[in-house]
Formats: structure tokens, sequence, C-alpha cells
């Protein structure tokens, strides 16, 4: 596996380009262009994110393959990446995430499904929100259940959720809409289970892989 600094030239973006980093479509724009490092592959064989705190295009790529590193847009710094993880490890991590919810069948954004329930029951707007965080929250310790790891509780014992955003864009026209919702987490984790959580580093957690979601980042404590 490969991780790799890629930093967009905006001076470089034509026209079209521009219009769409400044528009709703840029997390597809973005998956687009960060696919021209990979002329090898025919299906997407990576995960990214972006650090919209950037002053430029600013991403974070996790890769089978070695990306091209001679591109006129993108600025590619890599680095092999094989950490070694052993069972009791505790982690310092970052992780943006579209968490999602299975209800009869129907797959629902977990933020959204936490809003229309309590619409539902007539719980007053202005609770909403912590409804919703808390809904985030479960979902990323369930993960961490299924996926080898646990979250070690803060001094605050606050939630992990730092952020959280809903986009919507057209991808092709004449498409539907494509509504998603990204939440960003960040804290202590514990490994449980080192072959699942290697496993989810290296495939991602969650789903909208290919807007951006997904990929776990890691430090030492």
């Amino acid at each position: 596996m490969f991780l790799s600094r890629v930093t967009l030239d905006l001076r470089r973006l034509n026209i079209a380009m521009m219009k769409k980093w400044l528009s709703a479509e840029q997390p597809y724009a973005c998956h687009q262009w960060l696919w021209q490092l990979f002329p090898q592959d025919q299906q997407r064989n990576y995960l990214f994110r972006q650090e919209y705190s950037a002053a430029q295009g600013l991403f974070y790529v996790l890769s089978k393959n070695k990306p091209q590193q001679d591109h006129n847009l993108l600025h590619v710094e890599t680095k092999p990446f094989s950490p070694q993880i052993n069972k009791g490890m505790y982690l310092n991590f970052c992780l943006r995430a579209n968490p999602v919810v299975t209800r009869n069948n129907k797959r629902s954004d977990v933020l959204m499904d936490a809003k229309y329930h309590a619409k539902k029951q007539d719980i007053p707007q202005e609770k909403w929100w912590e409804l919703q965080e808390n809904a985030a929250q479960e979902w990323l310790v369930t993960q961490g259940e299924q996926r080898g790891f646990c979250l070690v509780p803060n001094i605050n014992n606050l939630p992990n959720v730092v952020a959280h955003q809903q986009q919507r864009f057209i991808r092709r026209e004449g498409e539907n809409p494509i509504t998603f919702s990204w939440v960003d987490y960040s804290g202590y984790l514990k490994v449980t289970e080192p072959e699942a959580f290697l496993n989810v580093l290296y495939n991602g957690l969650g789903k909208s892989k290919s807007l951006g979601c997904g990929l776990l980042m890691i430090k030492r404590g």
C-alpha cells in the first residue's frame, strides 16, 4: 500500500474545472482528477480525504498501486504504507465517513434518519442535533465493535463528532441528484483485533468512498 500527499494546483485549472471546483460537484470532480494518477487501474483502488482547511486543494490518498508522480495539475509525495498493528495498541485517529443505517431493507443517512424520527416524535428542534450527534457516535462505536477497534473516551466524555456537512449534486446531466452527508470524527482508539483493523485501514470504513469518505487516518498517541 502507498500513502500520498497530493496538492492540486488551482492556478492550472481551466474554466470548466474551476467551475466544478467551486460547485457542489467538487467531491466527484476531485475523485475523477485523482484517478488520473492511476492510469493502469480500471476500477477505483484508492481511498482519499480532502483537507478543507488548506488554501490549495490538499488530499491524502491511500492506494494499492503507486500513483503517477508526474502530473500537470497534481503534486504528489508518496511513501509506502505498511503499519505494524498490535492488539492493545492505542492510536490517535481522524475519519471522514458517510454513516448510514438500514431499516426495512432501505439504506438511510444516519443524521437524516435521526432527524426524521425526532420530528416524528415531536421532539423540539433545538434537541435535534444532540440526537443526530449521538446517532453518528453510536454508528462509529458499532463499526469499531465489528472491525477490530474500540473508542477511548476523552476527558470530558464528549462525542468524537467534530464536524458534519450534507452535500447534493448532479453527477451527469439527466441523472437524479446525489445527496449524502459526511461526518468528521477524531479521537483516540484501541486496537482489539489487528487483522480486522488492518482491513479497515486498507479498505476504508462506511459508504461514499468515491466521494472522499472512508479513509481512516492514524498516528501513534
